[in-house]
Parts: C-alpha cells; structure tokens; sequence
C-alpha cells in the first residue's frame, strides 16, 4: 500500500504513446542496432569456407556476436552519449526530442540522471562478459587458417579485444576531457573505424583469425559508413553550434562537410570498381559477374548524393540517409547471395 501511495502521489506526466514509443525505442538505441549488426553480419558472410557458404543465421556465434554489438554496445554507446550530451546540444537538437521526455523524467523525480550512466556501464559489462564467452567457449580456429602475429599472441580472443576496442572508442567519442565528438575530423573517423572496420572484423574473426580478413574491401565499408556519417553531422549543425562542440560541420561549415561525405561515397565506389577489376576476395568468384548487375545501384547512390546535398536542409539529408541505406542494404544482399552460391540455407 505504501509503493502505491507513493506512486499515485507523484505529479502525472502528460506522454503521448507516441512519446512513450520514441522513448523506449531511441533510448534504447534500437533504430541504430543495425548499424553496427550489418557490417558485422557481412563480415561473417566472407568469412565462411568456400564449401559451406550460405546468408541465413543459423551460427550461435554470430546469432551472440549480433547481440554484443547491438543491443549491448549499441545501448551502451547511445546511453553514454546521452548521458553527456543531454544537458547540452541534445536539450535543443530536433532529432533528439526523446532527451526531452527523460528530462521530464527526471525533474519529476521518476528518475535519476545517473541511472543513465549506470545502465551503459551495466550494458557495457554484459557485452564484455558475453563477448568473453563467445571467444572462449565457440570461436575455434582450425591449423593453416593464416593466423599471424595478433592471433599468436590473442588466441581465439579477437572477439572479445575487439569488443574491448569498440567500448575503447565509445568512451573516446562521449567523455569530456577527449570528446572526439567535438574533435574535427576525430568524430568522422571514430565512426568510421568503429563501424566500419571493427564491426565487420569482429564477424570476420568468429570464423577467421583477423590477418586473413579482406582489408580493402572492409576499407570500401569504413568508406561508405563515413560518407553516411558526414551528413549526420551537417543535420546537428545549429544545436552542436550552440553549445560550442566543434563537429566537422561546425568547424568546416556545413557545405564542406557534406562535400566530404560525397567524395567518400565516390571513393567507396572507386575502391570497389578497383578491387572487382582486379578480382580480389571476395570478387575472385561468382560475385564477380554478380557486380557487372549491380553497379546501378551504387551510381544511383553517387547520383541521390549529389542532388540531395544542393541547397541542403535537413529533410533532404535525413531522405538521403535514407535512400542510400536501402539502396546499399539490396546491393549488399544480392552481391553476398552470389558470394555464398544463391544458397540461403547451409548446403
């Protein structure tokens, strides 16, 4: 009787199941768990033998790696920036109105800003643990799989350093003191390499060692995310401004910065053409005649880039976002589906 008390004596909040939704999910990180899945995915794709190729997730260790790196340090990293931010650019940013709803929250007393902190150090901690797991008890390498220096000295941990990596740059990215958020050219790169190398590796070594991963083409991914990162940043533009946090597009003004992002979608492009021609892995196969249909979908990207960024607003660049995430989503897919011999199940 007293809890209920306590509870009916507290000043109501007006949410609408609207808000209560948006806060559940973006709190949560949910919309951007695919962010960080995707490459990892990908990468234990490529990383398959030759003889067992196939897309469906039927592997323990990808179904858990996906888990790590999405809704536990996806969480972990959106729980840590919020915490840091929420009282500073994110109070007044448009795309952020879910911080609103928490510090409503909080100033009714129904929760405590720290318990933001807390949550992300115990979404951390469960990654960390669950990462252990994996690398100790699934990850097995077999002899001759071209392990090198890293794996002689890690054993089949990769997994887990590169968990710890990717915890490393969350911090990195949000805490005072380094905010590489507010670090020109620094919040681009976290991203990059966050997302686009340690991501896709952490799936490539659940069945590889790290040595025999195909860097170019995790270089075309790093590419692609950063070209996709850059427009985020033109987006914040006035609320990071007005708080005095340095991104890219505040330092280099927001035409500049979505220029950046163009040539790094064009060079992502030019990095694949470069690799397919030359028939790298994982072009040294079926995937190579899969491209010569595919190309129109990344033109398409280079094209829906340079008309959205003329007379920007962000509209235009969250439909860019957009578009571009689709078109890459089915061009990704329908060049793995030939990678792996159009089997979606394991032969």
């Amino acid at each position: 009787m007293g809890l209920i008390s306590d509870i009916r004596g507290t000043k109501e909040l007006h949410l609408s199941p609207s808000d209560l939704s948006e806060l559940i999910v973006s709190i949560g990180g949910v919309k951007f768990w695919i962010v960080s899945v995707a490459p990892l995915y990908i990468g234990w794709v490529l990383a398959q033998p030759a003889g067992l190729r196939h897309l469906f997730v039927d592997d323990l260790r990808v179904v858990l790696g996906m888990i790590v790196v999405g809704p536990l340090l996806g969480t972990f990293t959106l729980l840590l920036n919020v915490y840091h931010d929420m009282g500073t650019t994110d109070r007044v940013n448009p795309r952020k109105k879910y911080v609103q709803v928490v510090e409503e929250l909080i100033g009714e007393g129904l929760m405590e800003r720290d318990t933001l902190l807390l949550a992300a150090f115990g979404f951390a901690a469960m990654g960390l643990v669950l990462a252990a797991y994996v690398s100790g008890s699934l990850v097995r390498y077999s002899p001759g799989s071209g392990g090198g220096v890293f794996t002689s000295l890690v054993g089949t941990q990769g997994f887990l350093v590169l968990t710890i990596l990717i915890i490393a740059l969350s911090f990195a990215y949000s805490v005072p003191g380094i905010h590489w958020k507010g670090v020109a050219g620094m919040d681009l790169l976290t991203n990059m390499v966050g997302f686009g190398v340690l991501c896709p590796l952490s799936g490539w070594v659940l069945i590889r060692p790290i040595e025999s991963a195909p860097w170019w083409f995790i270089g075309t991914i790093a590419l692609f995310l950063g070209a996709l990162y850059a427009p985020t940043t033109a987006s914040d533009y006035a609320a990071d401004r007005a708080f005095g946090i340095r991104t890219m597009a505040v330092r280099l003004g927001v035409n500049r910065t979505l220029f950046i992002g163009f040539v790094l979608q064009v060079l992502s492009v030019a990095f694949l053409l470069l690799g397919w021609a030359l028939r790298l892995f994982p072009f040294d196969g079926p995937a190579y005649d899969a491209m010569g249909d595919l190309w129109p979908f990344l033109a398409l990207q280079v094209l829906f880039y340079g008309v959205f960024i003329r007379r920007a607003t962000v509209g235009r660049i969250w439909a860019l976002l957009l578009l571009l995430s689709i078109l890459q989503a089915l061009g990704v897919i329908l060049m793995l589906w030939r990678f792996v011999g159009e089997h979606a199940w394991l032969p």
